[in-house]
């Protein structure tokens, strides 16, 4: 019963999810934000994108733990429903192993929120989802903004990554059930994971407008900060 293994690295998964993508402040007022110009669609939404993103993961989670307890406790009342409804070849059950896309995926997510909860101590009250400037900001240049200026969009990216591949990947309920070979589940799947990369690349654009906008507040001080951390997501390459 290796699939059993899961079970903890379920509570992982889903804590590393909500603190990566739980905003650690509140929104900040439409004047800090009118800085940034015209607001790009994550500020706009105001956290309902994260819903979006997070909803569907949540639910593959109590659907994948909900079959491997069936699994696990064959004599339960409720088991053999709940395996009638997840999974037309309940025997298919016993490949929901801790597969290396699955650990390769949780380990991405892992490293990103430990990366994001760095960024969000280092920042304190500067760190919000929503794109803004204080009239007390300060340019934050040591910790991880001393390895690359974008860190928690490093983080982030890694986040993304890593739920696609545990929530679609091999070893997924998804694939392992074969439901993806159904269109009704294979459509919304392939639109949650294109909702995804939409994020991401959210995230890549709002790059150079945060650079932009704290090289015109802070000049000289931006600059120099440049000089020495010139790479935005990844050390040597970007």
């Amino acid at each position: 019963m290796a699939y059993i293994a899961k079970l903890p690295a379920f509570a992982i998964i889903t804590l590393a999810e909500t603190v990566s993508f739980k905003s650690p402040q509140p929104l900040p007022d439409s004047e800090d934000r009118a800085k940034y110009g015209s607001e790009d669609f994550i500020t706009r939404s105001k956290g309902w994108y994260t819903r979006i993103c997070l909803g569907p993961s949540y639910l593959l989670h109590i659907a994948e733990v909900a079959a491997i307890l069936a699994r696990a406790y064959p004599a339960h009342r409720l088991s053999a429903p709940v395996l009638a409804r997840l999974f037309p070849d309940p025997a298919r059950v016993s490949a929901l192993k801790l597969s290396a896309p699955f650990v390769g995926g949780g380990l991405l997510l892992v490293a990103g929120t430990w990366i994001r909860k760095r960024c969000y101590e280092t920042l304190g009250k500067f760190f919000t989802f929503q794109l803004a400037l204080f009239k007390e900001h300060k340019l934050v240049t040591w910790g991880p903004y001393g390895v690359v200026r974008h860190p928690s969009y490093s983080g982030l990216l890694l986040g993304i990554a890593g739920i696609v591949t545990v929530g679609l990947g091999p070893g997924s309920y998804l694939y392992e059930s074969g439901m993806l070979a159904n269109p009704w589940v294979a459509g919304p799947a392939a639109a949650w994971a294109l909702w995804w990369a939409s994020v991401a690349g959210g995230v890549v654009r709002r790059v150079s407008t945060e650079d932009e906008v704290l090289r015109n507040r802070f000049g000289q001080e931006w600059e120099e900060w440049a000089k020495r951390t010139p790479y935005k997501l990844v050390p040597y390459v970007y």
